[in-house]
């Protein structure tokens, strides 16, 4: 997966991959408890949502326990492009190639730094020099840190399935069954997110 500026990139898979939402759109849906949505994680043709700074952690990420950049919910477009900028000079600094790499608007930097055929020593330096410096979206913290995330994802699944748009649990975030909502429900793919996760998204600073 390449991370870029456009906090959700979306594509179509043969199972379900993680839901991870921007949470853009300001109110909340009400009703949204906690439930037993968590279908099987096997299910088959799921289209699925990839969050480009949350989903599966980078090398960087898994590499560091330290706190990383928050991308805030309310967080403008040049202060989501100059957190990635950081990271991505942080890279360039410590051997990654400038041409696998971009910043600006459209920028971004790939998700996995195992796919590529490094030199000696570069994935080393990267995630000892940079693992603290990768932005990561509220999600990303709650995977990391939030005792009550398994709870909060399944609130999230019963919302959106409460809301008609079919969704289960797999791999331990919510995925879309049915591929993505129309125009008019789009929104509830955020507002699902934060009602699931308000508890732990106030307590972000």
């Amino acid at each position: 997966m390449f991370i870029t500026d456009s906090h959700r990139s979306r594509r179509a898979a043969p199972r379900a991959a993680p839901l991870i939402t921007a949470a853009l759109v300001l109110g909340l849906i009400g009703g949204c408890g906690a439930g037993n949505d968590d279908a099987s994680s096997s299910a088959p043709g799921v289209a699925s949502l990839q969050s480009p700074a949350a989903g599966t952690p980078t090398a960087t990420a898994r590499a560091t326990s330290a706190e990383r950049p928050l991308i805030r919910e309310d967080a403008s477009e040049e202060e989501k492009v100059r957190l990635r900028d950081i990271y991505v000079d942080c890279m360039w600094e410590n051997g990654f190639p400038k041409q696998d790499g971009m910043k600006g608007p459209n920028g971004g930097y790939p998700s996995n730094l195992d796919d590529f055929d490094l030199g000696p020593g570069v994935v080393e330096r990267i995630e000892k020099n940079c693992a603290a410096k990768e932005p990561e979206s509220p999600f990303d913290r709650a995977r990391r840190l939030d005792p009550a995330f398994d709870d909060h994802v399944r609130a999230n699944v019963k919302c959106l399935n409460d809301h008609g748009i079919k969704a289960v649990v797999q791999d331990g975030a919510p995925a879309l069954v049915d591929g993505l909502p129309s125009r008019s429900k789009s929104h509830l793919l955020d507002d699902c997110e934060r009602e699931a996760f308000a508890d732990y998204y106030s307590t972000l600073k």
